[in-house]
């Protein structure tokens, strides 16, 4: 990771980051020379608020082939504090209003008057992840899918965002004239350190209730009954197409209007729902399983049913072929036993059941509750973590009572794992912190007790 600063001799409203800026100073022609061999990974925050000509040199060449936006395309992030982005641009010591024939992003300022439009702003999950002390708004722009809010004035309107680029990004703070120069000259840090960030708000028993993960693939839960392990997974699970499992499980999904937010893979999902009603903002292909009804198979095609074959036999290569018939799916042996799914015995049924969803929906995000209720014996228990891990998704979460479940697991050593200790608070610990202290003391004793993370 490489960092310098852009300070020109022409600003609008700032200049206070070139004032503190212990990275490489870069100038007006300068900058040409590092942008150009710069890309994935560098960030370029620029301590003056008016873009050079010498980055975005519209209309000599298209927006997208200005060497800004190529810059961010193969990767770089550009942090930007003050006025609005690509407003004014400085040719060669000349300040020059552009952003009406110019404006490269797919949104505009909700205000150009010279006036803040609210004192205060809220923080959402990501601007708790980069402890973003957010100040009054001027500039707030309106919901896009691309843009991941750090700060919103209101459910419409964003304050401070990340844009989406290529392989980078722009990053928005402080859309006033007051910078903090040295928050902003900590963001390359801040933004590399970024992992997964879930906030669950007025749900059951979570007012409001934040989580922050590294960047793993698969966590696993702990904790005491009651303390809201499940209710983590459901909250989750309303950032998709959830609702009426929940509904039948639980009989309503929850009182008055609760909200979820996920940080995930630089994507921002949010949620906002009532028993009768959800409002997603970004729809994520998310399943949740109940191991208790794991009955509820989904519909699937013959064709589907070979691909389900090809994955059964990863765990049992005595499997020949699953196919449809009018009483169902069966299950064709290799010694030619032929037997429906519900006479097979419950590990056997719920692995099947779960390799069909899988292809079915193709879920990015996976939510199993109470994975010992898969019935699972060590072996295939075992085959089953390594099948997880080789599945394209993005984030697993799993909750468990099972001393089994979380020591299988913890077992594979992988850096794609964590486990989750929650009590009062949560605690985060990697597979050999995990195993480390299961030498002298179950988990699950040990959230009982009360766990010692605070996060």
């Amino acid at each position: 990771m490489e960092v310098a600063v852009y300070c020109g001799k022409i600003y609008s409203w700032t200049n206070e980051v070139c004032n503190h800026s212990g990275y490489t100073v870069l100038d007006y022609n300068s900058v040409k020379d590092w942008v150009n061999s710069h890309g994935e990974g560098d960030y370029l925050i620029f301590g003056t608020d008016v873009m050079p000509y010498s980055l975005y040199d519209y209309p000599k060449r298209p927006i997208s082939e200005t060497l800004i936006f190529k810059f961010m395309e193969r990767g770089g992030t550009v942090i930007w504090a003050g006025d609005i982005p690509f407003y004014y641009v400085d040719k060669e010591g000349k300040k020059e209003e552009i952003f009406k024939n110019a404006n490269p992003f797919p949104f505009i300022p909700q205000n150009f008057e010279h006036r803040p439009v609210s004192n205060t702003s809220e923080n959402t999950i990501v601007g708790e992840m980069l402890e973003y002390e957010h100040k009054d708004s001027w500039r707030p722009v309106g919901i896009h899918p691309l843009l991941i809010p750090i700060s919103k004035v209101s459910e419409n309107s964003y304050s401070t965002w990340i844009y989406k680029h290529g392989k980078g990004k722009f990053v928005r703070v402080y859309d006033s004239p007051y910078v903090n120069a040295k928050y902003v000259l900590s963001l390359p840090e801040r933004l590399s350190k970024l992992g997964i960030g879930i906030r669950i708000r007025n749900f059951r028993r979570f007012s409001d209730f934040k989580m922050v993960l590294p960047k793993i693939k698969i966590g696993v839960i702990i904790g005491k009954n009651n303390v809201g392990k499940t209710s983590i997974l459901e909250a989750l699970a309303m950032l998709g197409n959830n609702a009426d499992k929940i509904k039948k499980f639980r009989g309503k999904i929850t009182d008055g209007f609760s909200e979820t937010e996920l940080f995930l893979n630089y994507e921002y999902y949010k949620s906002k729902f009532s028993d009768s009603k959800v409002e997603n903002d970004l729809i994520a292909n998310v399943i949740l399983i109940y191991s208790h009804l794991t009955d509820e198979v989904p519909e699937v095609s013959s064709s589907l049913l070979k691909k389900v074959t090809d994955l059964l036999s990863y765990f049992d290569p005595n499997i020949f072929y699953v196919y449809n018939s009018p009483s169902g799916i069966r299950v064709l042996f290799k010694d030619k036993t032929d037997i429906s799914i519900n006479e097979l015995g419950y590990g056997y049924r719920s692995l099947i059941n779960f390799v069909i969803s899988y292809l079915v929906y193709q879920p990015k995000i996976i939510l199993i509750d109470d994975l010992e209720g898969f019935a699972f014996h060590p072996e295939l228990l075992k085959a089953f973590y390594d099948f997880l891990l080789k599945l394209d998704a993005e984030l697993i979460l799993i909750t468990t009572q099972s001393s089994d479940v979380y020591y299988y697991l913890a077992s594979k050593n992988s850096d794609d794992v964590r486990f989750i200790l929650i009590n009062e608070n949560y605690e985060v610990l990697t597979s050999e912190e995990a195993l480390n202290i299961a030498e002298y003391e179950d988990l699950r004793y040990r959230v009982l007790k009360g766990s010692g993370g605070s996060h």
